[in-house]
């Protein structure tokens, strides 16, 4: 089906209501842990933060593999892709992408340094540099975009046809309102869009959890512990968030000199120890959920219907990997 078909389909469906949960009753049963919804709700976020990570992680690893990119490299190459005629400066970079500025320029360094970007003076002050795509920042645009679009044409394949449309509704909708749309032929790029979607929701969702102390990682160990409601060690913790054993070794030292979370030993092993929520932090992951939720729907201001059908694809394929993992 031609992309102009598949997204004036998606628009009509993302337009039509079956008055699911509203985004009220949903934000609210993730903060009231009484309520009989509250379980599923945070069940359904924890795996929608689960498959961001599933996503982003699987993205930067096609980048690495087929073309020598990460991930920040790219979304570089496409702001100045379109930007067009106009020429970007690192800070401009930066507060699009929402990533430090040191963290920019050592990007635009290496595809500098990769003749993929140019540094041009900038007219008005010759102190300060411009970059402009070069020949070969193009052909590699172009490169990232086939092994991109492979990966998610084989993702999507795994999505029925009304998550696919609340994809491309919710990814059409997150790049106007970011500004990031990138425009062929008179029709969205999709695969972009859905790529940018998952960037900016992971973005957004650092950000109102930074404001309170703590980073995604971390908010997602307490809550795969708030969820057990039972001890668990690094690596089953871990495995469960499909994260490294190292990924998780400073977020537990964070969140355990924070107060959230305390080292049991092992009854059966005293050398072993386990994980365990302190009252403190069952507390702040309650009291985080709600603000984790606002993020999804801050990304693409999504209708009820359609973060349902979000949270539904996003448990679905979450349990596909669980269930291939621990097979």
């Amino acid at each position: 089906m031609g992309a102009a078909v598949l997204e004036a389909e998606a628009r009509r469906a993302g337009e039509e209501s079956v008055g699911l949960m509203p985004h009220a009753a949903r934000r609210a049963s993730l903060a009231n842990a009484a309520s009989p919804q509250h379980r599923e709700t945070v069940e359904d976020t924890a795996d929608y933060l689960t498959l961001m990570h599933l996503l982003s992680r699987s993205i930067d690893q096609v980048l690495v593999e087929s073309c020598a990119l990460t991930t920040l490299q790219y979304r570089i190459l496409l702001r100045l892709l379109g930007a067009g005629e106009r020429r970007l400066r690192v800070s401009d970079l930066s507060d699009n992408l929402s990533v430090g500025l040191s963290t920019v320029s050592a990007a635009v360094a290496k595809l500098a340094d990769e003749r993929l970007v140019r540094r041009v003076e900038a007219p008005s002050d010759m102190r300060v540099f411009e970059l402009e795509l070069t020949a070969g920042g193009l052909h590699a645009i172009e490169r990232a975009d086939a092994r991109v679009g492979e990966f998610l044409e084989a993702y999507w394949r795994c999505l029925t046809r009304e998550q696919l449309e609340a994809a491309i509704v919710s990814s059409l909708s997150a790049v106007c309102i970011h500004g990031v749309q990138r425009i062929e032929n008179g029709h969205h790029r999709l695969d972009t869009a859905f790529f940018d979607t998952v960037m900016i929701s992971r973005t957004l969702t650092a950000r109102k959890l930074a404001t309170c102390g703590l980073r995604t990682a971390e908010f997602r160990i307490l809550v795969d512990l708030y969820l057990a409601d039972a001890p668990a060690t690094c690596s089953q913790v871990a495995r469960r968030l499909f994260l490294n054993s190292s990924d998780v070794t400073s977020p537990i030292k964070h969140l355990e000199a924070s107060g959230f979370l305390t080292k049991l030993r092992s009854a059966d092993n005293r050398r072993a120890k386990h994980l365990a929520l302190t009252p403190a932090g069952r507390q702040k992951a309650t009291d985080l959920l709600p603000l984790v939720f606002d993020a999804l729907l801050e990304t693409c201001h999504s209708n009820e219907e359609a973060v349902g059908v979000h949270l539904r694809a996003a448990r679905q394929v979450v349990e596909a990997e669980r269930a291939t993992m621990f097979a």
